[in-house]
């Protein structure tokens, strides 16, 4: 055979038993490999099942808000009892115990929790309510209030989404002096914040504008966004409302910051989601929130609703309430 050819099978040959030789010690090395994670490890663990809640408060008088949203979760309820829970709470400890109740039951975690509920803006400060229990950046530093939050935050994790269903739930805008009440900053970045930290990280989502309860709330539909008809609400006092319609606010304390959230809905099983487009993004609610706008009028937001809700209701502070002027009918 040529003395060529005979090169030619030699370094084939050489090349194949050099490539077996690698092949062997990297089959080994990946067999050994110090840093290989345990056996446990490598099998995939479920995803926990999640379940989603919302809450509304006990009426303790006819609330046409509270009884549309309870009515329009109660039938969502009957499709999706699987998914979604509605509670209807007296008080923080009465929601903690019925939430205790159903997750030790589902043997789940919580997905979405949303907290239906009236703000108060003659209160001067962000809030929202559970039953008879006012929730604000001061008295969520309560014990009873800081453990039943702490409790109801067991069941979360950062996957989970909150949605403070109140108005100005997520305000940080300063109130100017009115009467006897100096200057407030509405603290709603400070409330949300607290919100996440008791709940296991959880988002927090909140509005600086009003929460409304028509129609569609559980329809992926602009249902929670839109402003209230009453005069009082179209005094210069509001103006800081009227400029945020739709606009959201979300906060986790695994990373700490805020973020601009476009208008936030819920879905038929009581999934929060923000939609595409914002609410102020369709010109027919730029045209209606700059017309509202232009017709404030001082006084029409009667001062009188200043002492009426000076006090959270659930404190000894209320019965001390400083007797509100009468020279306004409003």
């Amino acid at each position: 055979m040529p003395t060529g050819c005979i090169n030619i099978i030699r370094s084939i040959f050489t090349g194949m038993v050099k490539c077996i030789f690698i092949f062997i010690l990297l089959s080994f090395s990946l067999n050994n490999n110090s840093y290989a994670a345990d056996p446990a490890d490598s099998i995939l663990k479920p995803s926990p099942r999640r379940i989603n809640i919302i809450v509304s408060n006990k009426m303790t008088k006819p609330d046409p808000a509270a009884i549309s949203f309870q009515l329009q979760a109660k039938w969502q309820r009957m499709f999706h009892k699987k998914e979604m829970f509605v509670i209807i709470a007296g008080s923080v400890n009465n929601l903690t115990d019925k939430i205790v109740k159903i997750m030790d039951r589902e043997n789940a975690v919580i997905g979405n929790l949303w907290f239906d509920s009236h703000g108060h803006m003659a209160r001067r400060i962000s809030l929202f309510e559970i039953g008879k229990d006012e929730i604000n950046y001061q008295t969520i530093r309560e014990n009873y209030i800081r453990e039943a939050l702490a409790k109801i935050g067991t069941y979360c994790d950062s996957n989970t989404n909150i949605g403070l269903g109140s108005c100005y739930s997520a305000a940080s805008f300063t109130l100017p002096p009115v009467d006897k009440f100096p200057e407030q900053r509405m603290n709603g970045d400070s409330l949300m914040i607290r919100v996440s930290e008791l709940t296991n990280n959880a988002t927090v989502f909140g509005t600086e504008g009003w929460v409304m309860t028509g129609p569609g709330i559980f329809n992926n539909s602009y249902a929670l966004a839109g402003n209230p008809g009453k005069k009082r609400f179209k005094d210069p006092v509001c103006l800081p409302v009227w400029k945020n319609l739709g606009q959201w606010k979300a906060y986790s304390a695994r990373n700490g910051y805020f973020n601009n959230v476009v208008t936030i809905s819920m879905d038929e099983k009581g999934n929060i989601s923000s939609n595409y487009i914002s609410y102020l993004a369709f010109e027919k609610n730029r045209k209606k929130q700059m017309k509202n706008i232009s017709r404030l009028k001082n006084g029409n937001f009667n001062t009188r609703y200043f002492y009426k809700y000076e006090f959270p209701p659930n404190t000894t502070n209320h019965l001390a309430k400083i007797p509100a002027p009468q020279n306004s009918s409003n």
